[in-house]
């Protein structure tokens, strides 16, 4: 059972899994010895399911686009499979599984430099499953605004905002690449041992990693939490508004910046121009959230999707 002390250990997770210790005993006011221990037990119970990075991407030249797939007539071992191909795909920043009650039953997010590219990408996934496809959707971010769920579990302290906006075009050293694909799967690794795995000294491996943080390439080192055992759920809704009404747009961004169930929100282009994920403990709590959205959208709001994640695969 997740108690109050191990959502603010959590929080602190979220802003920064690489801080000291020390550091997060002291916020939380426990010792060091009870903190570590309540973090393992928080890993081994499946709560903390992995610790990452945030990339900037849009800094290094690349956009977000966002790929749903409606799937019929295929069973766990077929998926399986493909998603094996798709997530070697070095573009594919993650891939879910959605709920069964989701019109979409897949979510893919990918990062390209050109739009000739992303078209290349999204080909080779929609043609793995072309016999399965029933339907599919795409848009690419204009802007975002990304919480992750960290203020849901400390209201009371600002949390870090990644904001991703217009694509710029810095070049990355090979090694930065190298780190940076290490931190992705394991950012708590020690200096010492990824200059160990990458054959390099730990200082180099420090001096390229304070550039990276320095020039807001990586964001944030964070967790992933499986919110479910946190007794709440995710939901992620997808909308066409009217891109005459942009103001609601906007009021909708600021609602939710204040809001601090609110995880992501972003502003896109495409079939769908809008998508933002709330967290909420119940039935009564998702009424009264999708009430506000409706009367800031109002009528401005042509077509929306409800989405519920399943499983995080990559």
């Amino acid at each position: 059972m997740v108690d109050e002390a191990d959502k603010l250990i959590l929080f602190e997770l979220m802003q920064d899994c690489r801080q000291p210790l020390s550091k997060i005993a002291k916020t939380v006011k426990l010792s060091q010895q009870r903190v570590h221990y309540r973090i393992k037990k928080l890993e081994q119970e499946g709560i903390i399911k992995k610790y990452t990075i945030n990339l900037n991407y849009p800094k290094l030249g690349y956009s977000r686009h966002s790929l749903y797939l409606d799937l019929r007539s295929i069973d766990a071992e077929e998926v399986d499979k493909y998603l094996k191909h798709i997530t070697t795909i070095n573009e594919v920043s993650c891939c879910y599984m959605l709920h069964d009650v989701s019109e979409w039953k897949m979510y893919i997010s990918v990062w390209t430099k050109t739009i000739e590219r992303y078209d290349e990408i999204q080909t080779k996934i929609i043609s793995k499953f072309h016999k399965h496809i029933k339907n599919y959707l795409s848009f690419q971010s204009i802007k975002s605004y990304t919480y992750f769920s960290a203020r849901i579990l400390n209201p009371k302290k600002e949390a870090k905002c990644d904001i991703k906006g217009n694509p710029e075009n810095m070049e990355l050293k090979s090694i930065d690449w190298k780190i940076i694909d290490k931190l992705r799967k394991k950012s708590n690794i020690s200096i010492l041992d990824l200059a160990h795995e990458l054959k390099i000294d730990t200082n180099t491996v420090k001096r390229r990693i304070d550039y990276l943080l320095k020039e807001n390439i990586i964001e944030r080192f964070y967790i992933i939490v499986d919110i479910n055992k946190l007794w709440l759920r995710e939901y992620t809704f997808i909308s066409r508004v009217s891109p005459s009404q942009h103001n609601e747009i906007d009021k909708l961004i600021k609602y939710a910046q204040t809001d601090p169930r609110f995880g992501i929100i972003i502003k896109a282009v495409g079939y769908v121009n809008l998508y933002y994920a709330f967290y909420a403990k119940d039935n009564k709590e998702l009424k009264e959230i999708t009430h506000k959205v409706d009367k800031i959208l109002g009528k401005t709001a042509i077509q929306t999707y409800k989405i519920e994640v399943d499983n995080m695969i990559s």
